[in-house]
């Protein structure tokens, strides 16, 4: 009995610390920073990355989109799937996430300025 007790504990314990993981895995250790694309994203165009950040915004529709924020408090860099590719928690924000993706044009209404997101292939929410 408290050999289950014990075993039933560290899954509880392990199952806090897990992350939700969308697409193909991640190697963490080549990230691009957030600041440095939205600083010159044409740089980064068609390109893939991986960036990393806090989740500062999901979408609450289709959970289709999240914006991640870097440690400078106006860089806020977007990442969007086709509906239903990967459906992002409204419980990320806030969270670390990283991502990797190829940087694409977001298109936006004539007249207002050219703005780049990430589509992703691969998203990780650390808890």
């Amino acid at each position: 009995m408290k050999a289950l007790f014990s075993l039933a504990s560290l899954c509880f314990a392990a199952s806090l610390s897990a992350a939700t993981t969308f697409g193909e895995n991640l190697d963490k250790t080549a990230l691009t920073s957030v600041a440095s694309v939205l600083a010159s994203p044409a740089t980064y165009l068609d390109k893939e990355i991986t960036i990393a950040g806090t989740v500062t915004a999901v979408c609450t529709k289709m959970h289709c989109w999240m914006t991640l924020a870097s440690d400078e408090a106006e860089s806020r860099f977007r990442i969007k799937v086709k509906d239903g590719d990967m459906v992002f928690p409204l419980s990320a924000k806030g969270k670390t996430a990283y991502a990797k993706g190829i940087v694409k044009v977001w298109p936006q209404a004539e007249g207002k300025a050219e703005a780049y997101q990430l589509v992703p292939t691969g998203v990780e929410i650390a808890d």
